[in-house]
């Protein structure tokens, strides 16, 4: 199934605010229901997802009914939110960048998170995310991770 990429940037106080503004986003492209943010958010406290790539990035996701087709999410921030560690959730890290995937198909979901981790250790790759214009990253993405 093919992936749906949205790219979007805003400001947040919070790792809880930044993955909002993307379920909001999710939700207004039709591809999940209303409370798929708020299921990410309550996700991410019990399972942090940030990543102390050489860019850090975080991947907030959760696997919910309502979900309607695959998506991701980028959340471009003005300013760095902190994210607790996906490996250690006592260690922090800060991040511009927020991937938040929406995955419809549990049986998916973790090929799906393996490719995203491929790509988030590629240092090039995520500074062109920030280069480029929001329609440029969407074709990006769609390319790099098909």
């Amino acid at each position: 199934m093919a992936t749906k990429y949205l790219v979007i940037q805003g400001t947040a106080n919070s790792s809880e605010e930044a993955i909002t503004l993307c379920g909001e986003a999710l939700h207004k492209a039709g591809v999940v229901g209303e409370d798929f943010g708020k299921a990410c958010v309550e996700r991410e406290k019990d399972y942090p997802t940030g990543l102390p790539t050489e860019i850090p990035t975080a991947i907030p996701h959760a696997k919910v009914f309502g979900i309607k087709e695959n998506a991701i999410c980028l959340l471009k921030l003005e300013s760095p939110v902190v994210f607790r560690r996906l490996d250690d959730d006592t260690e922090q890290v800060e991040t511009d960048l927020i991937f938040n995937l929406a995955i419809k198909d549990p049986n998916e979901h973790l090929q799906v998170l393996q490719r995203m981790m491929e790509f988030l250790n590629n240092k090039e790759v995520l500074l062109k995310c920030k280069e480029l214009s929001n329609e440029e990253t969407v074709a990006y993405l769609t390319e790099q991770l098909g």
